[in-house]
């Protein structure tokens, strides 16, 4: 596996990390703030990239 191959799985299982927690605390996942945590946390990334994450977990449409 390339590093940028890497680095995009890396970042989506944080996202993905992120989201689950949310999950569990409030019961419902915004997109946006997933997104804001995640760029608080210093990760690079950008709404749509979290939309495509959360859709693969079901957790949005």
């Amino acid at each position: 596996m390339s590093a940028r191959s890497r680095a995009v799985r890396e970042r989506q299982t944080r996202i993905g990390r992120i989201a689950r927690q949310m999950n569990r605390d409030h019961g419902r996942v915004r997109p946006d703030d997933v997104t804001w945590i995640a760029i608080s946390a210093g990760m690079k990334t950008s709404p749509d990239k979290v939309r495509t994450v959360l859709a693969r977990m079901g957790l949005h449409r």
